[in-house]
C-alpha cells in the first residue's frame, strides 16, 4: 500500500512540474484570445495537483 502511494506521489509531482512548465510557456503568449481562460485553467490544475501532493505526503507520514 505504501509503495503504491509513493508511486502516485512521484507521478503527481512529475505532472505538477509539467503543468508548471506549460504555464511558464503559456504566460508568454499574452496576445492569445484565450490567454485568460488558459491561465485560469492552468492555475486551477496546478492548485489541484499541489493539494493532491500534500494529501499523499500527509498520508505517507502517518504510515
Amino acid at each position: 500500500m505504501v509503495e503504491v502511494m509513493e508511486q502516485r506521489l512521484a507521478a503527481k509531482k512529475r505532472e505538477l512540474e509539467r503543468q508548471q512548465e506549460y504555464f511558464r510557456i503559456d504566460i508568454k503568449n499574452m496576445d492569445s484570445a484565450t490567454y485568460e481562460d488558459n491561465a485560469i485553467s492552468s492555475l486551477l490544475e496546478i492548485k489541484k495537483l499541489k493539494t493532491e501532493v500534500a494529501e499523499l505526503e500527509f498520508c505517507l507520514q502517518l504510515k
